[in-house]
């Protein structure tokens, strides 16, 4: 093979390559990425997170990579050919820059805090920690330790839940910082960390017994989650009924259908059938569910919606004053 083969493989390989990343980086692959992430949003809506996470996949993250990366590029080439061009005079051609660098902005954003960021829900029950730390979640600095001091429910007038409300205090470093309440519109905001009111509920300490009084199984369990004796048994705390002489309603589950049910005051033990030993719910302790959220990325997604904003403002502005002045 002698040089001027060479030359024409080489040149012919580049004009390959930049062929290729012409098509990859072209707006219509930029688009196709995004319609798949749409339909990658919709199916994650649609499944539990518990089955298959979708939005912290190893797929959804590429697939967001490759929508940044496709548009960045995208947008480099609109910005060379505009500063090429008479166009760079107008506002209306860096008003479409300005929306696909809006575009890049907002996914990164979103890439960034599904890395970096985390959301999970916990039941804290009064007097209770909670610790937050770099091996649970991943970008925080120093451990926090969350304590519920305590729990209340507020009532209208016509006795509808108004509102609930967590004091929670927050220990840095082993001190003691603040005490803030939590309300379901008014998170509390330390570090970068937000801590939603999400739910509440009784923990319930249950004990499973045999005839002679013998403790043979025992867990705390929320109300609504049973606990799953040997073979086919269940016992589910169904509620917690407060008052003077509070009491635990409850069902007995056997081979999947309901076999024993009825209310044991707390602290009494009662028999759920012939040989089958006892139930016993020792006390009940009120928990708060708390949503704790992180998400780095925010500022970029919303720095990023501004420029869009901007975008499609300056891309239609020469529009709109041609249209004013045909009017006038």
């Amino acid at each position: 093979m002698n040089e001027q083969d060479v030359i024409v493989q080489q040149t012919t390989y580049r004009k390959r390559v930049f062929q290729v990343l012409h098509i990859v980086t072209s707006m219509k692959v930029a688009m196709a990425l995004l319609m798949l992430l749409v339909g990658a949003a919709m199916i994650g809506t649609v499944i539990s997170p518990q089955r298959y996470d979708i939005y912290h996949s190893m797929g959804f993250r590429l697939l967001l990579t490759l929508i940044c990366g496709s548009t960045f590029i995208c947008s480099m080439k609109q910005l060379a050919a505009l500063c090429l061009s008479n166009k760079w005079r107008h506002l209306a051609p860096w008003g479409t820059f300005a929306v696909h660098m809006a575009i890049v902005l907002i996914v990164l954003g979103a890439l960034y805090g599904n890395v970096y960021g985390f959301s999970e829900e916990i039941n804290l029950s009064v007097g209770k920690d909670y610790e937050i730390t770099q091996e649970k979640y991943r970008g925080i600095g120093e451990p926090l330790t969350l304590h519920l001091e305590n729990f209340e429910t507020q009532y209208y007038a016509d006795g509808t839940v108004s509102d609930w409300i967590s004091h929670i205090r927050i220990e840095h470093n082993g001190q003691n910082g603040f005490t803030q309440e939590v309300k379901v519109n008014h998170p509390l905001i330390y570090q970068g960390i937000s801590i939603y009111q999400s739910s509440f509920g009784m923990a319930i300490q249950t004990q499973y017994l045999d005839a002679a009084g013998k403790v043979l199984q025992e867990a705390s369990l929320d109300e609504g989650r049973g606990m799953v004796l040997e073979g086919d048994m269940m016992i589910l705390p169904v509620r917690y009924v407060g008052g003077l002489n509070p009491q635990i309603m409850y069902i007995v589950y056997k081979g999947g259908r309901e076999y024993d049910w009825g209310a044991a005051p707390l602290g009494s033990s009662r028999f759920i059938g012939p040989q089958m030993g006892m139930v016993k719910f020792i006390e009940a302790q009120p928990f708060s569910g708390l949503l704790i959220k992180r998400d780095p990325g925010i500022p970029l997604v919303w720095f990023g919606f501004l420029l869009l904003a901007f975008g499609f403002f300056a891309s239609l502005y020469k529009k709109t004053i041609l249209a004013s002045n045909q009017k006038g």
